[in-house]
C-alpha cells in the first residue's frame, strides 16, 4: 500500500471513529494501532510513543495554567475585572457587550483556556447583559467569541504545545499571539456597538470619574497584579513558563484564602477539576503524538510537503491552502491534536517558503482557537449553552456574525505579519 494511501485510510478510519461518537482520544489511539499494523511496525512502539510523546518540561505548565483559570473562576477573582470593565466603559451604547470583550482579555492574561474564560467572565455578563436589554442570542454570541481570546491572549496553551511540537520559541509565540489577540478584540468590540446599534439596546451606565475608575481599579487590583506575576516573569527572563504557571496558581489561591472567597474544600473541587481537564488533555496530546510517529515513520509528512509545495508554491496559496484547511480540522478536531498532527508537517514548508515562523504559528493558533467557536466541535458554545439552557442550535445561530468578525481578524493577521511580529520585535529585538 503506497504512502498516500495509508495517509486516507489513517484519517478516514479516524473521522469515522468520531462519527460514530468515540471519545477523540480513543480514536486518535486506535487509529495509530491500526497505522502501526499497516506500517508492521512493533507494538511496542504503542505505549513508548505515548510516553515519550508528552515527556517534555514544557507541557506541566498546562496542568498550572489550567489550575489557575479555575481558582481565579472560583475565587471569583474575575468578577472585579467584569466592574472594572464596566466602570470605564459601561456608559457607552453596547457598553455591557464590550465588558465582556474587555473583561475576557483581562482574563486571559492568566488563563491559556477559551472554555475557562467563557465561564468565567460569560457567567457573570451573560445575565446581566439579558439584564439590561441584549438579546439572548447577542449575549451568547459576544461572550463565546470573547471567550475564544483566551487561547490567544498569552499564556496560551495551544501555543505552548505549539512550541513544544516544532521547537519555536513559547515565549516568542505568547508576544505573537498578544498582537493578533488585541486585534481581534478591537474587532469584537466594534461589532459590539455596530450590533447594539442596530437592535436598539439601551445605554446603561454612566461616564466615570477620576474617583470612581480609581476605586474600581484599586478593587481589581488582585487580579490586574496576577499577569504581571505570570507574563512580567517570563519576559523578564526571571522564570519559564512552566515555573511561572506554577507561581501564579500559588498567587490567586493565595489570593482566594486571603479574600475567604476560597475555602479547602473548594480549593480540594479546583484540584480535582483540574485533573479531570489536564487528564483529558494530556490523554489527547498522547494519542495524537503516537499518531503522529506512525504518519513520520511512514514518511507521510515527506509526501504531503511535496504535495503541497507542488500545487501552492507561494505565500499566497500556501496561506490561502492553509487557512481553509485549519478554519474546517478546527471545526471538528481538538485544537491539541490538530497542532501536534499537522503543524510538524507545515510548519518546515512555512519556512522554506520564507513566512516566518512566529507569524505562521500565529496564523495556526488563531485558525484553530476560531474552530472553539464553530460548529459542530466549538467547545465555548457548549460552555454557553450551559450557562443559557440555550439549545445548541439557536448558540449556533447566535455565534455566526462573530465568526465572520474573527475570519476577518484571521484574514488581516495572515496578510499583515506585523501585527504578530510586533511585540516579539519590540521585547526580544526578534
Amino acid at each position: 500500500m503506497s504512502m498516500g494511501l495509508i495517509a486516507l485510510t489513517l484519517f478516514a478510519v479516524f473521522f469515522a471513529f468520531l462519527i460514530v461518537g468515540v471519545p477523540i482520544g480513543f480514536a486518535l489511539g486506535l487509529s495509530g494501532i491500526i497505522g502501526l499494523i499497516f506500517l508492521d511496525q512493533p507494538f511496542m512502539m504503542f505505549s513508548q510513543t505515548l510516553i515519550t510523546g508528552i515527556d517534555n518540561f514544557a507541557l506541566l505548565s498546562i496542568p498550572f495554567f489550567v489550575l489557575l483559570g479555575v481558582v481565579m473562576e472560583r475565587a471569583k477573582i474575575s468578577r472585579s475585572l467584569v466592574d472594572l470593565a464596566d466602570e470605564l466603559v459601561g456608559f457607552i451604547r453596547g457598553g455591557m457587550a464590550i465588558v465582556t470583550v474587555l473583561a475576557s482579555m483581562f482574563f486571559a492574561t492568566v488563563s491559556g483556556s477559551g472554555p475557562a474564560t467563557v465561564a468565567a467572565i460569560g457567567s457573570i455578563t451573560i445575565p446581566e447583559m439579558t439584564k439590561r436589554g441584549y438579546s439572548r442570542r447577542f449575549a451568547v454570541g459576544i461572550a463565546s467569541s470573547a471567550g475564544a481570546l483566551g487561547p490567544i491572549i498569552p499564556p496560551s496553551i495551544p501555543f505552548i504545545i505549539y512550541g513544544v511540537t516544532t521547537g519555536e520559541s513559547i515565549a516568542k509565540l505568547f508576544l505573537g499571539g498578544m498582537g493578533a489577540g488585541l486585534i481581534l478584540g478591537f474587532l469584537l468590540m466594534i461589532l459590539s456597538y455596530v450590533k447594539a446599534r442596530r437592535e436598539g439596546v439601551p445605554v446603561s451606565g454612566k461616564r466615570p470619574s477620576m474617583k470612581s475608575a480609581a476605586k474600581a481599579t484599586w478593587h481589581a487590583k488582585e487580579a490586574l497584579i496576577a499577569p504581571i506575576v505570570v507574563l512580567g516573569g517570563i519576559y523578564a527572563g526571571l522564570y519559564t513558563p512552566t515555573e511561572a504557571g506554577a507561581i501564579g496558581s500559588i498567587y490567586v489561591t493565595g489570593v482566594g484564602f486571603y479574600k475567604r472567597t476560597l475555602t479547602i474544600r473548594s480549593f480540594c473541587e479546583c484540584i480535582e477539576k483540574t485533573a479531570k481537564i489536564s487528564a483529558m488533555i494530556m490523554f489527547v496530546l498522547a494519542t495524537a503524538y503516537l499518531l503522529a510517529w506512525v504518519m513520520s515513520a511512514g514518511q507521510i509528512p515527506q509526501v504531503a510537503a511535496n504535495f503541497i509545495l507542488e500545487w501552492a508554491n507561494n505565500k499566497f496559496l500556501f496561506f490561502l491552502f492553509v487557512n481553509i484547511l485549519f478554519l474546517f480540522i478546527g471545526s471538528v478536531l481538538d485544537t491539541p491534536a490538530a497542532i501536534v498532527i499537522l503543524a510538524p508537517i507545515l510548519a518546515p514548508i512555512a519556512v522554506k517558503l520564507g513566512i516566518d515562523p512566529i507569524h505562521f504559528g500565529t496564523v495556526v493558533v488563531v485558525n484553530f482557537v476560531i474552530g472553539y467557536i464553530t460548529p459542530p466541535f466549538a467547545i465555548n458554545l457548549f460552555v454557553a449553552k450551559g450557562l443559557t439552557g440555550m439549545s445548541m442550535e439557536e448558540c449556533s445561530i447566535a455565534i455566526w456574525p462573530f465568526i465572520v468578525v474573527c475570519i476577518l481578524g484571521l484574514i488581516l493577521i495572515t496578510a499583515f505579519p506585523g501585527i504578530s511580529l510586533f511585540f516579539p520585535r519590540l521585547f526580544m529585538g526578534t
